[in-house]
């Protein structure tokens, strides 16, 4: 100790003297190391998060640039096929009625739009010249009877001289042969005299049937041939109390037209309104020009409603077919190839062709190309094509897992 009294300096009040003299201080070195440790950890970590962040966003991005689609499964029919064909009514029976002789129009009774019955006068023809045939048949007859009558006489009377033989036989014979042609003579007469009576009541025109008169083609004073092949006739007649309707239907269904199924008639003159029928036989032959099966329908038309010659549309509901698949029509691909859809299995597009068999403007039956468990782009582009890559936003109307965009904050 000095001469003073201060204390001595402990151990903590000395300062450590470097080699140099200068004064050692370790704890701020110390703090030093430890805070670039932490900055060049820190750095570390934001370069391996940016990193991972651009990784994410890349992913992201090339996932996004994969379009993205919706998709529809193919659907089994739950009821037939329903067919709407155009059709062509006509009349049951419908007859062009001739004349049979030749004459000038007396008169006619009944024009277009009459109903009549079988048997009743529709026009009378003049024929002056068929009365006069008349009145030389009678006569022709008249003389044969004559002739026919003195004939009986004679061989008569030469007959009872043959008994007393003061004729011989062979003349008493040819005197009844001659009997014989004479008589032959009067049934050859009375033949022809029946025959231009026939063709006198030809002279009545008359509906063969009960029907409608649908066309008139004489008039009074006109003139009619018998022998002119080429005429349309007088009348045309038709049966209307059931009608035969006719449809040619595609050979692609004719497999499901049945005698006896039921038929559906509508009319554009009567909206809202349908007519019930039933097939009632097929031509059972394809026709080689329209590669259609003529269908005859038999409808009651008791109301009069229709027309022979009317336009109206058939409705068929064919059976099922359990082959048929049922698409949206929005999901075809019609290109220079056959129609075609595209199905995705795991990510990945197949074009497949498939068979169409009706098209209803909003959905499409097919036959062949497709499996029920297919999946189907809902909409495809004009440019997708087989091995396309795309992501799936819905199935069958129900969302599917979506991507999402990955989060990360940049680093500062």
């Amino acid at each position: 100790m000095t001469g003073t009294d201060a204390p001595a300096a402990g151990p903590r009040d000395t300062p450590q003297e470097t080699s140099r003299g200068m004064p050692r201080r370790p704890r701020v070195g110390r703090w030093l190391v430890m805070g670039a440790v932490a900055l060049l950890a820190l750095a570390a970590y934001g370069i391996f998060e940016r990193n991972e962040g651009d990784a994410k966003l890349a992913d992201w991005t090339k996932a996004q640039a994969v379009p993205s689609v919706a998709l529809v499964s193919p659907k089994a029919p739950t009821e037939g096929q329903r067919l709407v064909l155009p059709a062509n009514i006509e009349a049951f029976y419908t007859a062009p009625i001739h004349s049979q002789v030749s004459g000038y129009v007396k008169m006619w009774y009944h024009d277009i739009g009459a109903r009549v019955h079988e048997g009743e006068l529709l026009a009378k023809i003049d024929a002056p010249e068929l009365d006069q045939q008349l009145e030389h048949a009678k006569g022709e007859l008249d003389k044969a009877q004559a002739d026919y009558n003195l004939a009986v006489l004679t061989a008569d009377r030469w007959k009872a001289l043959r008994a007393s033989q003061a004729v011989s036989q062979q003349t008493a014979d040819e005197k009844e042969g001659d009997a014989q042609a004479r008589k032959a003579q009067v049934a050859a007469a009375q033949a022809n005299l029946d025959r231009v009576k026939a063709l006198e009541s030809f002279k009545n025109i008359v509906a063969p049937f009960d029907g409608i008169i649908t066309t008139r083609r004489i008039d009074v004073g006109a003139l009619v041939s018998s022998t002119n092949s080429s005429a349309s006739g007088l009348f045309d007649v038709a049966a209307v109390k059931e009608m035969r309707v006719y449809v040619q239907v595609p050979q692609m269904q004719v497999a499901g037209m049945k005698r006896g199924m039921p038929v559906t008639l509508v009319l554009p003159q009567f909206p809202g309104r349908t007519f019930p029928g039933k097939v009632d036989t097929t031509a059972d032959a394809i026709s080689a020009q329209s590669r259609a099966l003529l269908v005859e329908a038999l409808f009651d038309n008791r109301d009069g409603l229709l027309s022979p010659g009317a336009y109206a549309e058939a409705h068929f509901t064919l059976p099922l077919d359990p082959h048929l698949l049922t698409i949206p029509s929005a999901a075809m691909i019609f290109r220079n190839r056959s129609p075609e859809v595209a199905t995705v299995k795991d990510g990945t597009v197949t074009l497949k062709p498939v068979t169409i068999v009706l098209d209803t403007g909003t959905t499409i039956e097919v036959s062949a190309g497709l499996e029920p468990d297919d999946k189907l782009v809902a909409s495809p582009s004009d440019a997708i094509e087989t091995g396309d890559k795309v992501q799936v936003e819905r199935i069958d109307g129900k969302p599917a897992k979506e991507a999402e965009p990955p989060r990360h904050e940049a680093a500062k």
